[in-house]
């Protein structure tokens, strides 16, 4: 009886194995909205680390994270690196591409609580006396990092902290225009 059992649930972990090394590693999340001021009010908050911090969710989720900032104050080489708590864990922000008024790459680098490198953008587009604003990142999960998007959806939980910062753009934005 209890060797039926171990192979039940051997086979059970191993149909499990199987499903998540079949789940595609690559993955994007982006979100979007549109904010009544012209690309050039809206790109300087894009491109500067400092003024990014004006709008991204960042110290809502974690008020303890220590924020440290080297380079040049906006463009490519502005780092941003943090310190945080439970919930951002340690890392890096990089301005990679700056294209004004259009698109600001980043390269973000976690440390804790694990090993992750993504790619993220900021771009820019003009519909009429308004601008579209996207921010999107991508990136290559490992195997445990598959096994874990099983259990928490990534697309809401990124997503909504994007949704958060990008509304705290518009906001900010809006105000001041």
């Amino acid at each position: 009886m209890i060797l039926k059992i171990c192979l039940a649930v051997s086979a059970t972990v191993v149909v499990f194995l199987v499903y998540v090394a079949t789940r595609s590693p690559d993955y994007i999340i982006s979100r979007e909205i549109t904010i009544n001021a012209p690309a050039d009010k809206i790109f300087p908050y894009l491109n500067n680390s400092k003024l990014a911090e004006q709008w991204g969710p960042w110290r809502e989720i974690d008020p303890q994270a220590r924020m440290t900032y080297s380079g040049p104050d906006a463009g490519v080489g502005s780092r941003a690196s943090w310190d945080g708590g439970k919930q951002l864990g340690t890392g890096s922000a990089t301005i990679v591409e700056s294209v004004p008024n259009q698109r600001v790459g980043i390269k973000l680098e976690y440390v804790k609580p694990m090993n992750m490198i993504q790619d993220a953008e900021y771009s820019i587009k003009p519909s009429g006396s308004q601008s579209v604003v996207t921010w999107k990142v991508q990136g290559r999960n490992t195997f445990p990092g598959r096994i874990m998007c099983l259990f928490v959806n990534m697309d809401k939980m990124a997503g909504g902290m994007f949704e958060k910062g990008l509304l705290n753009l518009k906001t900010l934005l809006e105000k001041t225009n």
